[in-house]
């Protein structure tokens, strides 16, 4: 059974109260913007999907502090917001254990099997780009595959730059949902797109 609410304060209101469904309308109204404004921050799809996560389920455990005058959404963006500015000091105080570690590992060429699996994950990413609809192909290129950003992107293609952040995030979840749904879900662990 889906609740249709008449509006954001009922929401609220009932969020507070641990509604799950309310949780669950809540975040299908939100995340779509969630995930494109972490996304903005972190730039890395993988990273600011796991913000994203993280950030709805501290709002569901400090949901009961949430002021149903208020609209919730700036509160969400400003958990957001520092979530991803938090693993951007994360990685920058880890990066010494990634080149201490580096600098030990071993130099072993690429294996046969792992070629192989580089090589299927590249031509599936590769198809996933090519169904994807010709502007938003053209920006995803622009971005992934020229080093644009997306204002040059915006700049270039004479679009606004939440024009090609939204058709970005568009393009990122098509590209993700045609990989899990053709069998690339472990590979998509170590795939950046």
């Amino acid at each position: 059974m889906h609740i249709i609410y008449k509006g954001e304060q009922e929401l609220l209101e009932k969020l507070k109260a641990k509604d799950a469904q309310a949780f669950a309308q809540f975040y299908a109204n939100h995340v779509d913007r969630t995930y494109a404004y972490a996304l903005m921050i972190l730039k890395s799809p993988e990273l600011a999907q796991d913000v994203v996560q993280d950030s709805f389920v501290k709002l569901w455990e400090q949901a009961e502090l949430l002021d149903s005058n208020r609209p919730a959404a700036p509160y969400l963006l400003t958990i957001v917001r520092n979530k991803a500015l938090n693993v951007i000091r994360r990685a920058s105080k880890e990066e010494h254990i990634t080149e201490q570690i580096s600098k030990f590992a071993l130099d072993s060429a690429e294996t046969g099997m792992e070629y192989t699996e580089r090589r299927q994950t590249e031509q599936l990413l590769d198809k996933a780009v090519q169904h994807l609809p010709n502007k938003r192909k053209e920006i995803y290129e622009l971005c992934h595959q020229d080093g644009y950003s997306y204002k040059q992107a915006a700049e270039k293609l004479g679009l606004s730059y939440a024009t090609v952040n939204s058709q970005m995030v568009k393009a990122i979840r098509t590209i993700r949902e045609f990989m899990v749904r053709n069998g690339a879900l472990l590979l998509l662990l170590f795939t950046k797109f």
